[in-house]
């Protein structure tokens, strides 16, 4: 019997994220798909990672969440989407409003880093 995979609530987990890295400080929020190639089973991963450069705050680097792309999915066409809006725009910086935000509103980049290969891999950040 095959098992559902439970999904990720994008809005929530973006808002929850994007809230967190501007509480600690941290202006990289890197997200890396790529595929694992463990001899047991190959499956697409994604992490997200968090990176502060700060002469105030001191530098740091940590891993924030690790997760099946799969269950990622809808925070990938989210994150998607809003990328989408902002080259239609011809805009440097997104604006993504949400209740779920404490601010009701946040403005981040986007810097692709790696475009997808042949292993469907991709590796790309949210400016804040």
């Amino acid at each position: 019997m095959a098992k559902k995979t439970n999904k990720v609530e994008a809005e929530r987990f973006l808002a929850m994220l994007l809230q967190y890295s501007r509480d600690g400080h941290f202006n990289h929020i890197i997200f890396s798909v790529r595929l694992n190639r463990n001899p047991a089973y190959t499956r697409q991963v994604m992490n997200v990672d968090l990176k502060r450069i700060s002469k105030k705050y001191g530098n740091d680097e940590r891993s924030y969440v690790s997760m099946t792309a799969e269950e990622a999915s809808q925070i990938l066409a989210l994150i998607n989407r809003l990328k989408e809006a902002m080259f239609a725009n011809s805009a440097e910086k997104i604006v993504w409003e949400s209740d779920l935000l404490a601010r009701h509103e946040q403005e981040f980049g986007y810097h692709q880093i790696r475009e997808r290969d042949q292993y469907d891999n991709l590796e790309f950040e949210l400016l804040l």
